[in-house]
């Protein structure tokens, strides 16, 4: 027994020895077994990635899209569109619209119109409605979601192409008809749109600016009158030329009467990398917003040919970051055309529909109306001529070259149709059309597009050069080698 014993202590050594030498092995190529505590310092020969090829149009081949902006059908149009309006909706290889409104009258058919008229990726419009629905039809809905994280992220298309992209943002505070979406973890996560926060400012003179600020301080003064309990907090410390006064901001610009916008920082940055990821596992990636904002505080809301003062240069910032086309809706009034560094901007196409007088149902009432009648007065600011005409787009691209962009005039007949026939998109008679065509040269002109009218379809052709090279000049500290 004692011989045993001994000759198994000898195995236990020599296994334990082994054991010992094979530990001083692996330490010597990797001194931590469960995983280094730390990063390897980035090697001096490691190069980044090129933002100029992964934030540029990665298509191939001919790429075409279509674009319009609002679509709010209470009832199902396909069948009795313009049959050319319609062709371009299903032809193009990717189409792009905002859903807004909600489902309708009739849920099933009104997801089996957008799939029919060929819809890929659609924005959310005032809402959060109807992802589910839409999925049951091959469409994918941007923009909104269970939070924040989902309502920012894209949604994809997966054609020969390429990939692409959507993402849709709602700026300002519940612009869009519902909250924006809690960042994920809330408990519980509230749901809501992608949110752009914006500030709003009016502008005054100078002269009356110092009007304002002395019935400011007048107020202020009175803060510790005897008969005052608790006074008030002190108005926020503001930047020169800046007050707030009865919950209204005012700020001093050369006239008055004007909004200023202000957008929030953190909001912009979000966008801008929401954008330049997509664009990193997308090779075309869109956005949408659905913009209620004026330039006027004396015009009537949600009424303007041109975009609110911080739209332009926020569009651009997407575009230095990978963005390949916007298109906006919201304001129920067309707006011009930007090409920047070869991209498209609509920044308005238009309503494609607006259907907000109709209702399928009258219960008995004193008035003796039917609830379409009702609405009819409710809803009067949507029932000019401005509101009812549009614009479709057509855009083709070649190898990732945006070469020419097709207008085609819509009317939906708002004021100018029985109810029944109302939000229908049609081709507009001849001379109709060359009015819209005319307003959107008119309203393209303080961006620099050229649009050629050429049988009842307005044209922009782009050259070649006009698409140039994004990322390159992006300012990205945390890109920065290690050292």
């Amino acid at each position: 027994m004692r011989i045993r014993v001994l000759r198994l202590s000898a195995c236990v050594v020599l296994v334990t020895a082994a054991c010992l030498a094979s530990r001083t092995a692996a330490q010597q190529i990797n001194p931590y077994p469960s995983g280094p505590p730390f990063h390897d310092p980035v090697p001096e020969t490691f190069k980044l990635r090129d933002l100029k090829a992964e934030l540029k149009n990665k298509m191939t081949g001919t790429y075409t899209v279509a674009s319009i902006g609002d679509m709010f059908w209470r009832s199902p149009v396909a069948e009795r569109m313009s049959p050319a309006l319609r062709d371009i909706l299903r032809n193009a290889d990717t189409t792009f619209g905002n859903f807004e409104g909600g489902e309708g009258w009739q849920p099933t058919d009104t997801a089996r119109t957008f799939q029919s008229l060929g819809f890929d990726l659609l924005a959310p419009g005032e809402g959060v409605q109807a992802h589910e629905l839409l999925a049951e039809f091959g469409i994918r809905m941007a923009g909104s979601g269970p939070n924040l994280t989902m309502a920012r992220r894209p949604v994809f298309q997966e054609i020969p192409q390429g990939r692409v992209a959507l993402i849709a943002a709602c700026p300002g505070v519940n612009l869009c008809g519902t909250p924006a979406a809690d960042a994920a973890g809330a408990a519980p996560a509230r749901p809501g749109v992608n949110p752009l926060g914006v500030t709003v400012w009016n502008t005054v003179t100078a002269e009356q600016f110092n009007h304002l600020k002395a019935i400011l301080d007048s107020v202020v003064a009175r803060r510790h009158e005897a008969d005052v309990i608790v006074p008030s907090d002190l108005p926020p410390a503001l930047p020169p030329g800046r007050l707030m006064l009865w919950g209204q901001r005012y700020m001093v610009a050369d006239k008055p009467g004007e909004l200023h916008y202000d957008v929030d920082a953190s909001d912009e940055q979000a966008q801008m990398l929401a954008v330049r990821n997509a664009k990193e596992v997308a090779d075309f990636v869109a956005f949408h917003m659905h913009v209620h904002h004026n330039r006027y505080s004396f015009q009537q809301y949600s009424h303007d040919n041109y975009p609110p003062d911080y739209l332009r240069p926020f569009l651009h910032k997407l575009i230095d970051n990978g963005l390949d086309m916007y298109f906006g809706s919201g304001n129920h009034s067309m707006q011009g055309i930007e090409i920047y560094k070869g991209r498209p901007i609509f920044y308005n196409q238009g309503n494609f529909g607006v259907d907000l007088v109709r209702q399928p149902d009258s219960p008995p009432n004193a008035a003796n109306m039917t609830r379409t009648e009702t609405r009819e007065a409710a809803a009067a600011y949507l029932q000019d001529e401005p509101t009812s005409v549009a614009y479709m787009a057509n855009t083709t691209y070649k190898d990732g070259r945006l070469v020419e962009i097709r207008i085609y005039p819509v009317d939906v007949g708002i004021g100018r149709r029985a109810w029944s026939r109302e939000n229908i998109p049609e081709t507009p008679s001849p001379e109709l059309a060359r009015s819209i065509l005319e307003r959107i040269q008119k309203y393209s002109e303080p961006f620099g597009t050229k649009v050629s009218i050429e049988n009842n379809i307005g044209i922009i052709r782009v050259p070649p050069e006009a698409t140039v090279d994004v990322g390159g000049d992006l300012v990205i500290p945390g890109r920065q080698p290690r050292r």
